[in-house]
């Protein structure tokens, strides 16, 4: 996407349900945290890469219900012009940190996805700084099992 020198503008959680095989993908779009059914986020997102990760029973369980407890925290606007100001002021080579960092009280994509993955095995990631393209480099370090 256009500043962002990527592929792609959205992550997105893709969970299996242990219990009923379903598919369901946990966002931060629209207006809040919410999760969709796969065949409802395939109709409006094309899926670029994936990162499949094989974790414990553990891991699982914890990720899911840090993503159960963002259910309906609101999407941050202000981190998305915090992450404007960035891409344009970087152009003139002028380097800003977000003015409007992720606390946990509000989500954009990438950095609900950093909280997942900080929350499911402790990662110490810096999640208030979070783009896309920084947690792509972040997932490509990561071990490909976690117990």
């Amino acid at each position: 996407m256009f500043g962002l020198k990527t592929p792609f503008s959205h992550v997105a959680i893709q969970m299996t349900d242990g219990d009923t095989g379903q598919v369901v993908y946990y966002q931060a779009s629209g207006l809040s945290v919410n999760v969709v059914s796969e065949a409802q986020f395939l109709s409006s997102e094309k899926i670029i890469n994936i990162v499949d990760f094989a974790v414990s029973d553990k891991v699982f369980s914890t990720g899911k219900a840090f993503a159960i407890s963002q259910l309906g925290k609101p999407y941050s606007a202000l981190a998305i012009l915090g992450f404007a100001l960035q891409i344009l002021l970087g152009m003139a080579h002028i380097h800003i940190t977000n003015p409007f960092r992720a606390d946990g009280s509000s989500w954009v994509c990438s950095q609900l996805g950093a909280g997942y993955i900080d929350a499911a095995d402790n990662l110490n990631l810096d999640v208030s700084e979070m783009t896309p393209l920084a947690l792509y480099a972040a997932v490509q370090k990561l071990p490909n099992t976690w117990i």
